[in-house]
């Protein structure tokens, strides 16, 4: 009878109507908000770099690149720039000539100075094989800045002849 009884109390507990139930919500507030889109543009293509590379290795500036076809990498794959491609003879990447950005990696180890045309530069390799010039001209703008990097193998002694060669062409 007791084990009814129980029972018999929860069926009533269970079986309330909806009228004796009790909500509660926190007071809240509705905000409206105009979500707005921005786009960001790619900023606008520099020209050519103005430089003529004169002291080259017999086995650099002969031969054929695709530029089309080639993937970018950390040098080469900055939005607005221009970039130039000097090839090996066996149709490799040799230099490029990057016009619109400074180097986009910092120099893990020792870099030195260098006068390119008469401006001021830093040079040093890297550990991915590459040697790498970084330069400006006045005012400084972003077209004014430049990175040259010279794909492996290098001897260090070419890449400051390349350098030391330069020639600012006009632009």
């Amino acid at each position: 009878m007791r084990v009814l009884v129980v029972f018999g109390l929860v069926v009533a507990a269970c079986s309330g109507s909806a009228a004796d139930s009790t909500t509660t919500s926190a007071p809240g507030s509705t905000t409206t908000s105009t979500l707005a889109t921005t786009t960001t543009q790619p900023p606008p293509d520099c020209p050519r770099a103005p430089y003529e590379l004169s002291d080259l290795p017999p086995d650099v500036g002969q031969g054929e690149l695709e530029s089309e076809s080639m993937e970018p990498d950390a040098w080469t794959s900055v939005a607005g720039t221009n970039t130039t491609f000097v090839p090996r003879s066996d149709d490799t990447v040799a230099i490029a000539l990057v016009r619109g950005t400074l180097p986009a990696i910092d120099w893990p180890d020792e870099k030195g100075e260098i006068s390119i045309d008469g401006t001021r530069a830093v040079v040093g390799p890297h550990p991915d094989g590459t040697w790498v010039a970084g330069w400006f001209e006045e005012p400084g703008e972003r077209c004014d800045m430049y990175t040259m990097v010279f794909y492996p193998p290098w001897n260090p002694a070419d890449v400051e002849t390349v350098l030391l060669g330069m020639n600012r062409v006009g632009g």
